[in-house]
């Protein structure tokens, strides 16, 4: 795959000619200016996709960086956060890189690309899976799965995002570049293989890996046909172009099996989801709702289990349920809905009137405990002086002047005013003991 464009800048130290095998056959012949500008130009656009493909402390920095935040983010399932690490992400770079190498058949800017590309991957996964093995959480999180199962649509995604991402290196549009890393995703779909790894949750890594694959290579062969159609490279005759096309063709439509699969797969779940809440609303005739649902398609057959709340209990639910699933979908289903009775309105307003009560005796008995703690205080009363009756919010006093004192009594007499003030509520009463009584 060698080719004219051994000195090209950022890969070796002189610029670059202009453009491949085409360029050097027409630089025998006097150009015009606009040719000669169009040259120049994309001189200088490679010389920005090397430059952006080179593997340096910057674009390992970034990436750590990056794996970092996307990592963190999903195990806290922040989306907001996982977008900020996709904006920090240069694997943009070596994509691009490896993109315009195939159109321009430079195969040591493909081999620089795709070295800083493996070195990228492997720190990401690195810094994920050591940020998870460090993470008390490790629980599985929607960000986390949304990265597990591509699809077609992913690959529709992918291949729109490069042909923009070529279209903004070309017209020199940094904006755009920030909205083709959001679409694109790259460095989530690593942090996920990490998580899979560190957890052993193999799947998550096969399907999240399966998810960069598909970005990767939608992304690069897009920037391939668009970089092509904008004259970049050698002039191939046209059975040459047509082949190159083809592989790039035979190689997204072989990677197209798997997503077709699973976006297959997606939509018998979201059917068959949606003709179970249908059905099972049906059989409830408005006499109950659904607290909780869940449907999974296992092989051939439906496996449904859920909690429904109603006002009756329907003691044939589950196989009426099934009977319908299996003339709805022509499959075997595996039922299995709890039934839990529905509260009325008064069942609600006695359960609100019980929970008032229980939190007003609750309420009597702390004023209970503070107003003794209060008239113990010091020692001068004792326990076995005091009367209380809690209903009605009531002590009595039991004390004899005379023993007490001068002394002892006004200080009683204090502590008895303070609580009293304290707990205005409350009716704090002297009663003399009975030896006392004349």
């Amino acid at each position: 795959m060698a080719s004219d464009h051994s000195e090209a800048a950022g890969i070796g130290d002189a610029p670059f000619n202009a453009g491949g095998r085409r360029s050097a056959r027409h630089s025998k012949i006097d150009d015009g200016p606009d040719e000669a500008q169009d040259r120049s130009g994309r001189s200088l656009i490679l010389a920005s996709v090397a430059r952006d493909a080179r593997l340096d402390q910057k674009f390992l920095l970034l990436l750590v960086l990056s794996a970092a935040i996307a990592t963190l983010g999903m195990l806290q399932d922040s989306p907001a956060v996982v977008i900020g690490a996709m904006l920090v992400s240069p694997l943009l770079g070596p994509i691009m890189g490896i993109g315009f190498g195939l159109a321009t058949l430079e195969s040591s800017l493909i081999k620089r690309s795709l070295v800083t590309l493996a070195a990228g991957m492997a720190t990401a996964i690195f810094i994920a899976m050591l940020i998870i093995w460090l993470s008390p959480i490790q629980d599985v999180t929607a960000e986390l799965r949304a990265r597990t199962q591509p699809t077609l649509l992913d690959l529709g995604v992918a291949v729109v995002g490069g042909i923009a991402g070529v279209y903004a290196i070309m017209r020199k549009l940094s904006g755009v570049m920030v909205g083709v890393a959001i679409a694109t995703a790259l460095v989530p779909p690593l942090s996920t293989v990490g998580f899979g790894l560190a957890t052993g949750r193999f799947d998550f890594a096969l399907g999240a890996s399966l998810l960069f694959l598909t970005n990767t290579l939608a992304i690069a062969f897009a920037a391939t046909i668009v970089a092509r159609l904008n004259h970049f490279g050698p002039s191939l005759t046209p059975q040459h172009t047509a082949l190159q096309i083809v592989g790039i063709v035979v190689t997204l439509g072989i990677l197209s099996i798997p997503l077709a699969l699973s976006l297959n797969s997606i939509a018998r779940e979201i059917r068959a989801r949606s003709t179970v809440q249908s059905e099972l609303a049906r059989l409830m005739d408005d006499a109950g709702r659904v607290d909780s649902l869940n449907v999974r398609m296992e092989g051939e057959e439906v496996s449904i289990d859920g909690v429904v709340l109603i006002d009756h209990y329907k003691p044939r639910l589950n196989e009426q349920l099934t009977a319908a699933v299996r003339t709805q979908l022509n499959r075997k289903a595996q039922v299995s809905i709890v039934q839990l009775k529905q509260q009325s309105d008064a069942d609600e307003q006695l359960e609100e009137r019980i929970s008032r009560r229980v939190a007003a005796l609750e309420q009597r008995d702390e004023e209970e405990r503070r107003v003794l703690i209060g008239l113990t205080v010091g020692g001068l009363l004792k326990r076995e002086q005091l009367f209380i009756d809690g209903q009605a919010r009531r002590v009595i006093v039991q004390r004899s002047r005379e023993e007490e004192g001068e002394q002892v009594a006004g200080a009683i007499d204090g502590i008895i005013d303070q609580v009293q003030t304290a707990y205005p509520q409350w009716l704090v009463e002297e009663m003399p003991r009975a030896g006392d009584i004349p």
